[in-house]
């Protein structure tokens, strides 16, 4: 378990074994025994995750044996809600989605998101947010589909090359990192520096479950 968390006169304590960003994406299946594009689409998702918990790390000093993040690494997937999984997506500060059409399919992404949703998020500075911790990002091309409850893309703004939002945008990340682009790095250092000031601006309450038991299984198609 991660250590205790607490407010103390009014001031929010956070855990620091706690992950500070929770990547959720949907697993791709390979069918019968067939390697190649569809594998790849969760090899890109780990290779995401391993650069960004490289630049987070750059970011922020964590304590150490405290990992930057969290991404389940069972390519099966959905097959079982493991403690460790629970518990991230109870306790972590920011919600990284890997949106695409196969995400929105997922009952396995809806829950982490719904369980993630579900926690309160508060200001560091008392004032009042319409801040949700959820960090939408462009995996499939945009035009692909809309992330739920209507909530705002990620955006890689304020890159130095004008090209790199257009591209990120019409090509998603997945995209970029399967066509071996540099603008996947930019897109990924941004996307760290947008957790870090998430996590600094805000707090977002722990709740850990036991089990997935009635979470929602399916997103709103009216966001969607």
């Amino acid at each position: 378990m991660v250590g205790e968390w607490q407010l103390d006169d009014g001031r929010v304590v956070d855990d620091p074994l706690a992950p500070l960003f929770f990547v959720s994406y949907a697993v791709i299946k390979p069918p019968g025994r067939a390697t190649g594009g569809r594998r790849e689409a969760n090899s890109n998702a780990l290779r995401l995750f391993t650069e960004l918990s490289i630049h987070v790390n750059a970011l922020v000093s964590r304590p150490a044996g405290a990992d930057p993040g969290f991404i389940n690494r069972n390519m099966r997937g959905g097959e079982r809600w493991t403690p460790e999984l629970l518990e991230a997506v109870g306790t972590c500060q920011v919600f990284v989605a890997l949106l695409s059409p196969a995400y929105l399919d997922s009952e396995w992404c809806a829950m982490e998101w719904d369980l993630f949703a579900s926690r309160t998020i508060v200001r560091r500075d008392g004032r009042p947010t319409h801040e949700t911790g959820i960090l939408p990002v462009s995996w499939a091309p945009a035009d692909s589909c809309e992330p739920p409850n209507r909530l705002q893309w990620f955006s890689p703004d304020g890159t130095p090359d004008e090209d790199v939002v257009p591209n990120y945008h019409q090509e998603g990340l997945y995209g970029l990192l399967s066509m071996k682009y540099d603008a996947s790095d930019v897109v990924i250092w941004k996307l760290a520096q947008r957790v870090v000031e998430l996590s600094r601006s805000h707090w977002v309450e722990p709740r850990v479950l036991t089990a997935p038991n009635g979470l929602a299984r399916k997103f709103s198609r009216r966001g969607a």
